[in-house]
């Protein structure tokens, strides 16, 4: 019983809502957006059509439809004939329900729409291809010149609505020039100096007839310039941007938004005191981005190719085509493209990475804040210089310990109360960050792209540690298992713990980092030697790093790049060694020779000297 009778109140709530109109009546609707751009324009009515069948709202598709169907519509609703225009492609917002009429043919003296007849094989239509009509209401008319600019979200710019012989009309952007925009900026007002003609509005579509407008720059008013009635695509309605009275920046002024520090972003250029977009296309590469740089006094970096990483711009892409050769100081001095010619979509943004002159910190650093001791916080971690948030998601004592190491503590716990060491400010640098658990800095993990995820403040990652006092120092060597203290085996400390270095790729640019961390003096790649094999015995512990690379003016060996760490292609028989040369008046001389262990001074094992060490001479080929 109780679901019969819910039935039947579902039948009734349906019936009122299809009843809600008469059979046939139309209206003109608009979403809320596009009924604040037409409020300037108090003498037109406009919208989207909508007709009332079997007690339903829904919308008319625009196939076949024009200025007969128009005229009907303005006629039913009481409003004048005269001057009655259409909108293709939804141009008043898509509409809901269903579809109620399609490809229809009036002879435009209809009383009602619905009296006009339908094609018996009318075309397939969705809501994007809502129609939409403009009618002039009666008694009411626009001053001739009249402009509004209709759309944009401050005063100052928009698509052109001008009054033409009384009638609300717009202007075709496909040959509108910048002295055409300084006749109409004038008119509002503002200054005629830097007024930009924007070809294709990315506001409103603006209403009513198409002119075509030929101005020269030194007329008072649109009126007095050349124009005509013209067709012209839809897309191509003008707009303007003219150079406001409080302008927002400074020309020519550049900025990068939304990344993870000020010298990462999306390129925003100042043009007429608007921040505008800078399309990115195809000829945006790393000259581009270090004009940027150096405009912004950072040093120089690189483009980033990637859609959108930095988020969807706004506004218009005021710059386009952009070349640079690389040197200039200003981004507007490369050539480009008229400004405010050429619209691009959002994903060709322009954007750059720089690298900061005085860094905060070092690229891969982290730290621990907001805890009780040094040992325990919030992960933060350095990227481009400054200081960003870790994102927790994933996270767990893997990736914790990883924190630990690489600061020089035992391993301890990721955190999972949430903000227990309180909200982080910036943005999330690292996220999706998974590790294996033996890495010796957090950037080795994997991780999504730098800078592309944001999470909230309660994913914060944190992790608490175990201060403890290490037999040795992270990143500090020393040789193991030679005669002499300027010999050995080559052993780094790495969390606390000894282990050796495989020889694979060892060379003598390596051999001179460790000799000058140890601190030998005069080191030269020329008199460091490297020793492979394990020539002064095979070490015990882990081998930390295979196919070093050295520059040769790193500080420490650490410092110098590896695949990884923790070697899985040797062992301890590979263990590298290295043989610094030492001065001093105890000091044999290099290219010296003795006899020694012979009953006389004239026979013996033949030995010669090199960086202060006596060493034998191998038989093979001895004669």
């Amino acid at each position: 019983m109780k679901s019969l009778l819910a039935l039947c109140f579902a039948f009734a709530a349906i019936g009122a809502v299809r009843s809600a109109c008469t059979e046939g009546d139309i209206r003109l609707n608009a979403t809320d957006s596009h009924a604040r751009d037409l409020e300037p324009l108090t003498s037109v009515a406009a919208g989207r059509v909508e007709v009332c069948l079997h007690g339903q709202w829904g919308t008319v598709c625009s196939t076949s439809f024009d200025l007969q169907e128009a005229t009907v519509v303005c006629r039913q609703l009481g409003y004048s004939t005269t001057g009655a225009t259409y909108l293709s492609n939804a141009a008043f917002g898509e509409g809901l329900g269903p579809i109620q009429l399609n490809s229809l043919n009036c002879r435009g003296t209809e009383g009602r729409l619905v009296n006009c007849t339908e094609s018996a094989r009318p075309a397939r239509c969705t809501h994007a291809e809502d129609v939409g009509v403009v009618c002039q209401v009666p008694g009411k008319s626009c001053r001739n010149g009249e402009i509004h600019l209709i759309g944009g979200d401050t005063r100052n710019k928009g698509t052109v609505q001008v009054c033409f012989n009384q009638q609300y009309g717009t202007i075709c952007g496909e040959r509108l020039s910048n002295s055409t925009a300084s006749v109409i900026c004038a008119s509002l007002g503002y200054s005629r100096e830097g007024a930009i003609a924007i070809p294709h509005t990315i506001y409103s579509m603006g209403i009513g007839l198409v002119q075509n407008v030929s101005c020269n720059g030194t007329e008072r008013n649109v009126t007095q310039c050349l124009h005509s009635t013209t067709a012209c695509p839809q897309s191509s309605r003008a707009a303007v941007l003219c150079k406001p009275t409080n302008p927002a920046c400074r020309d020519g002024q550049i900025r990068l938004v939304n990344g993870t520090s000020r010298a990462v972003g999306r390129v925003e250029v100042c043009f007429n005191g608007e921040w505008g977009r800078v399309c990115g296309g195809g000829s945006w590469d790393n000259r581009e981005a270090n004009v940027v740089c150096r405009q912004l006094g950072f040093m120089p970096g690189n483009a980033t190719t990637q859609p959108a990483p930095y988020g969807k711009g706004s506004g218009i892409s005021l710059l386009d085509q952009v070349v640079c050769r690389g040197n200039e100081t200003l981004l507007l001095s490369c050539t480009h493209a008229q400004v405010g010619s050429r619209e691009c979509t959002y994903q060709q943004d322009a954007s750059a990475t720089c690298i900061a002159t005085n860094p905060a910190c070092s690229d891969g650093q982290i730290r621990l804040v907001n805890g009780t001791s040094r040992a325990v916080g919030r992960v933060e971690v350095c990227f481009n210089g400054e200081w960003g948030r870790v994102c927790g998601e994933n996270w767990g004592n893997r990736e914790a310990n990883v924190v630990c190491r690489q600061l020089g503590f035992m391993p301890g716990n990721s955190t999972m109360q949430l903000v227990r060491f309180g909200r982080g400010s910036g943005t999330s640098i690292l996220s999706q960050t998974v590790c294996h658990g033996n890495e010796t800095s957090l950037l080795n993990c994997t991780h999504a792209q730098v800078g592309s995820r944001e999470c909230t403040y309660q994913q914060d990652a944190s992790a608490t540690c175990i201060e403890y006092s290490p037999p040795c120092v992270n990143g500090s060597v020393r040789l193991q298992g030679g005669r002499v203290q300027n010999e050995g085996r080559v052993e780094m400390c790495i969390g606390g713990q000894w282990g050796t270095i495989c020889d694979q790729g060892w060379n003598s640019t390596a051999a001179k980092v460790v000799c000058r961390q140890l601190g030998f003096p005069n080191i030269t790649a020329a008199l460091a030697i490297a020793i492979p094999h394990a020539s002064y015995g095979v070490g015990t512990g882990r081998i930390w790093f295979d196919q070093v690379r050295c520059h040769g003016d790193e500080p420490s060996l650490l410092q110098c790049t590896h695949p990884s760490t923790l070697s899985r292609t040797c062992s301890h028989s590979n263990d590298a060694g290295v043989l610094c040369p030492v001065t001093g008046q105890h000091c044999c001389v290099n290219g010296d020779v003795r006899l020694a262990n012979g009953t006389s001074s004239n026979e013996g094992r033949v030995e010669v000297c090199y960086n202060c060490v006596w060493g034998t001479v191998c038989d093979s080929g001895w004669n």
